[in-house]
């Protein structure tokens, strides 16, 4: 079967029970990966396990009940890496407009589970080689922010918090029984959310999201625990903090899986955003894991997609 380059899918979700207009961050970020996976393992002819979600700007949100398209392609490989562009469009006044775009990482594996290495991407148009060039700077952006997570104190301070705690027991599962990445990234938005409708006392939405590093991935059974915590406030956006952990049930230490700082908003009754109180950091801890979130937040800043109408 011939490598596949590019993918799109369709999905739409159902208005259902929710009050909701729009579809969750997480739900989207599922979708993205869903679409991106199938563009990697394509490419690839392997399993592949996600590495990297971009950061994800909405410049429009996701409407339920409209189709939505999901373009997925590939600009750049590693050694044993693809990297894959993607953006979502949906429906409106008769045409499709993008809401958002970003890149995703997959790590090929093999029927062992250890990496194996992938087919070079050649990129041959003037627009391949300009992605081509622009994945490979990213890298750079990526490592920074990833110092910065790493440096963060173990405790997080003393604002508006909390931890889900639960077994992992899902379907969306790679081929390999793992715990596909779109799945752990729905967990980080609910989170985030919750923190954020806690703290600010309305309904929220997620304008920012995504930027997360998978350590290692989750099996299904493990205890998975998902610690948010508001960490920044702008006058109308909340900065939250989610760290994934995962183990053995009988473990007291899970392992950490990822990190993410997923920026929400509160709404109004007519879907604006509002303006919120100030958080101010109290404790030394408080005030050292501000700025951390201010430095990741200009690095993420600085490896924004913006959405265009050019076609895959």
């Amino acid at each position: 079967m011939a490598r596949r380059s590019n993918i799109e899918l369709t999905f739409r979700e159902v208005t259902g029970t929710s009050g909701k207009k729009n579809v969750a961050a997480g739900t989207v970020v599922d979708w993205i990966d869903k679409t991106a996976y199938a563009c990697a393992a394509s490419w690839t002819r392997s399993q592949c396990v996600t590495s990297y979600v971009g950061n994800m700007h909405f410049t429009r949100p996701v409407p339920r009940d409209t189709p939505v398209r999901v373009q997925a392609r590939v600009v750049h490989t590693g050694r044993r890496s693809v990297h894959i562009q993607t953006r979502v469009l949906s429906r409106a006044e008769g045409s499709w407009k993008v809401c958002t775009e970003c890149f995703m990482i997959y790590v090929a594996v093999g029927e062992d589970g250890e990496p194996v290495e992938v087919a070079p991407f050649e990129p041959s148009t003037d627009l391949e080689i300009r992605r081509d060039v622009d994945a490979a700077r990213r890298m750079d952006h990526r490592r920074q922010i990833e110092e910065q997570i790493r440096a963060l104190p173990e405790s997080m301070g003393e604002s508006e918090a909390l931890t889900l705690r639960f077994v992992a027991d899902t379907e969306e599962r790679y081929p390999d029984g793992k715990v596909r990445g779109g799945a752990v990234m729905k967990w980080i938005d609910l989170a985030a959310e919750i923190c954020a409708e806690r703290y600010s006392g309305h309904r929220v939405t997620s304008v920012l999201t995504g930027g997360v590093r998978f350590y290692r991935p989750i099996t299904v059974g493990d205890l998975v625990e998902v610690d948010a915590r508001l960490v920044l406030t702008g006058t109308k956006s909340m900065h939250v903090l989610v760290r994934v952990r995962s183990g053995d049930r009988t473990e007291r230490r899970p392992e950490d899986v990822a990190y993410g700082l997923p920026v929400m908003v509160a709404l109004d009754e007519s879907g604006a955003a509002m303006r919120i109180t100030r958080w101010e950091p109290i404790s030394d801890e408080d005030y050292a894991v501000a700025e951390k979130a201010r430095r990741i937040r200009d690095l993420r800043n600085a490896t924004l997609l913006t959405p265009s109408p050019d076609p895959v």
